[in-house]
């Protein structure tokens, strides 16, 4: 073998083994793209597809602090206040399928309560009213779904409606409740309701109704509820009429037969009758203002047995009546004040200072939403 023989073997081994290891060479993997979040606009402003699925959601909410008075009070009654909300939406072969949830955080500072310190004379541990320190709740103010014109959940009362001002009284609150609402088209809509008012009470539910009817001239609400514990109902309309572009009115006349669940005082509390009216003028982009009043006539609650058993409705007869006025001011975008003040006065009592005197109340608030 001569050096060139042993030069060009070499060589060729060389490359073979060159030839192997390019063979087992790392192949570094793409990186997978990535999955950015899409505005969807199907529903309006603020929502976006939630990633890998068709559902879209809307996360908003509120921070509020609110400084009350009364006459009656001995100083200012200040709180706060921050609600989170939780609204998705997908389309369905029924339909749009939607689900809110709405989460309420409140706070009112400290109260006055019984603390217990050391008698200076006595040297005895002792007991007085005094500061018991923070004050917070939390509860669930919305939490339903709908489906179509179906909606199941804790929602409104579907009796809800009242006067745009903070003077005013339309009766209903949060219940959990089934509903129906067909659309009849050219902005009519009818509502049917079951609604459960009371846990474990009995097998028969509120029955609500309610007729809408929405033109390019305003609106008119009729509602109907029926409560079987006293074997009574309550009406109620209202109607919100565009006078001008910057002015609205509004009117609203109540009934009701007896002590119902959806009473204009509180809960089986209310009047046989009720009208009111608001004036609403939008002076600028900016500022809105308000002013309006209630007459509440013949006072009447129900009474009930030691067992919570409904036994009958007692008439009193007494009227009272409620006015007030609003300024709503949007300082920049998503930030609001309200500065409302109110009288009252009557014969029950229920708007009357602790000498049986008309009173003030009110209050300043901020809202801060997003």
């Amino acid at each position: 073998m001569n050096i060139k023989s042993l030069l060009l073997g070499s060589a060729a081994a060389l490359l073979a083994v060159s030839g192997a290891r390019a063979a087992d060479a790392v192949v570094v993997a793409e990186p997978e793209p990535m999955e950015y979040v899409r505005i969807c606009d199907v529903y309006g402003a603020g929502f976006y597809y939630i990633p890998g699925t068709e559902t879209c959601l809307k996360v908003g909410g509120l921070v509020r602090y609110e400084i009350a008075f009364d006459d009656d009070d001995d100083g200012w009654k200040k709180e706060t206040r921050a609600r989170v909300n939780l609204d998705a939406r997908s389309e369905t072969e029924y339909g749009t399928f939607r689900r809110f949830i709405e989460l309420e955080y409140s706070n009112n500072g400290g109260s006055t309560g019984e603390t217990f310190f050391i008698d200076p004379d006595t040297g005895l541990i002792d007991s007085s009213g005094g500061y018991t320190g923070d004050s917070s709740t939390t509860k669930i103010r919305y939490a339903f779904f709908e489906l179509g014109g179906l909606m199941v959940g804790r929602n409104d009362t579907l009796f809800d409606g009242d006067l745009g001002g903070e003077f005013d009284s339309g009766g209903g609150d949060f219940v959990n409740q089934i509903r129906y609402t067909f659309d009849a088209g050219n902005g009519i809509a009818v509502s049917l309701g079951l609604e459960e008012e009371d846990r474990n009470f009995d097998y028969i539910p509120l029955i609500t109704g309610k007729v809408s009817v929405s033109q390019g001239w305003g609106s008119v609400d009729l509602f109907a509820g029926y409560d079987d514990r006293f074997e009574e109902f309550a009406l109620k309309g209202i109607a919100r009429i565009k006078a001008t572009d910057a002015l609205t009115v509004e009117l609203l006349a109540a009934y009701e037969s007896g002590a119902t669940w959806f009473g204009l005082e509180d809960f089986y509390s209310g009047y046989e009758w009720s009208v009111g009216g608001y004036l609403k003028y939008q002076v600028n982009e900016k500022l809105r203002v308000g002013f309006g009043g209630q007459y509440f006539a013949d006072a009447h609650a129900g009474t009930f047995a030691a067992d919570g058993t409904a036994l009958t409705t007692v008439s009193t007869g007494l009227d009272d009546w409620q006015i007030g006025a609003v300024i709503d001011y949007t300082i920049v975008e998503n930030l609001n004040a309200k500065l409302a003040l109110n009288y009252g006065d009557g014969d029950s009592g229920r708007f009357n200072d602790v000498n049986g005197d008309g009173s003030f109340n009110g209050f300043l608030r901020l809202d801060a939403s997003f």
